[in-house]
């Protein structure tokens, strides 16, 4: 069955790659200028400690992009191409 048989659009796997791209780069410029904003507030850091943040910062990442990245991964097998517009509304991306 083609998707003119069941009505839903397809996606090539490169456009699924791209947009998992976009999402990890959205979620790492959040990170990196919120510690950059914050930084003033804390003083002057050791390595340990600014690694720490780091190491959190990422961590959290990690996690919160865990679920969206499964679903997108998954979109490969049905080529959802509504599903990969609406990750790339959602979270303002563009390639």
């Amino acid at each position: 069955m083609s998707s003119m048989d069941t009505g839903v659009s397809q996606v090539p796997d490169s456009e699924i790659s791209a947009t998992l791209v976009l999402l990890r780069e959205r979620f790492e410029a959040v990170r990196r200028n919120e510690i950059q904003r914050v930084r003033g507030r804390l003083s002057t850091l050791s390595p340990d400690q600014e690694n720490a943040i780091d190491s959190l910062g990422h961590n959290l990442i990690e996690k919160l992009l865990q679920a969206p990245m499964a679903v997108l991964k998954n979109a490969s097998a049905s080529k959802s191409l509504s599903l990969v517009e609406t990750v790339r509304r959602i979270f303002n991306l563009r390639a």
